[in-house]
């Protein structure tokens, strides 16, 4: 009679932890005091219970999951067919099954980060940096020319002036008038447009 533990038990009967507390609380295996199992008497009880469906909960990932047409039909059944060879270390099937799981969740978090960015693309919330490289260029270069062009306009007008103040005057309202006539939100229409 050797006790063991529940998870000790999961690995000695090549299946899940929750497997194993599932056949607990379905009754197919008796704990002992201080929640240990009897593995020779828990062994027995669980290849004589009804439940066909235990070799696919078998944690290790090497081995082959069949489910005889016996164990099918409801017959008898050893388990050691069902979960192949047996070769195989638990303790080596619980690292890479860790190890599976662990590079699992990294691809699903990137794979969930992708579809938001390509939802968020398809809304309009997002662009590609190509696309805003282009824009901020082309919006700068308008608004470089806009501040440029004021001192070709400005300087008949500020030739007849003698007085500075009124020369900054102009100045900064040309150049105030030049700024504001920069309207962003149309720039972007045309870059749409094009």
């Amino acid at each position: 009679m050797a006790l063991m533990g529940y998870r000790e038990y999961s690995r000695h009967a090549g299946v899940t932890l929750r497997a194993v507390q599932k056949a607990i609380e379905a009754g197919h295996i008796l704990v002992q005091d201080g929640k240990k199992i009897d593995s020779m008497q828990a062994d027995r009880d669980w290849r004589n219970s009804a439940d066909v469906l235990r070799p696919v909960l078998s944690v290790t990932p090497t081995e082959k999951r069949t489910v005889s047409s016996a164990a099918l039909a409801g017959e008898d059944y050893d388990e050691s067919d069902a979960r192949g060879d047996g070769d195989s270390e638990p303790a080596e099937a619980d690292g890479s099954t860790t190890e599976y799981r662990t590079h699992r969740a990294a691809r699903e978090k990137f794979s969930a980060l992708k579809q938001e960015l390509e939802y968020k693309q398809l809304a309009g919330e997002l662009i590609l940096v190509g696309e805003a490289k282009r824009i901020a260029y082309t919006t700068f270069r308008n608004i470089r020319d806009s501040v440029l062009n004021v001192p070709a306009r400005l300087k008949d007008q500020l030739a007849a002036v003698s007085d500075a103040h009124q020369c900054e005057r102009i100045m900064e309202e040309a150049l105030a008038a030049a700024l504001a006539g920069i309207d962003v939100t149309k720039l972007l229409q045309d870059q749409e447009d094009e």
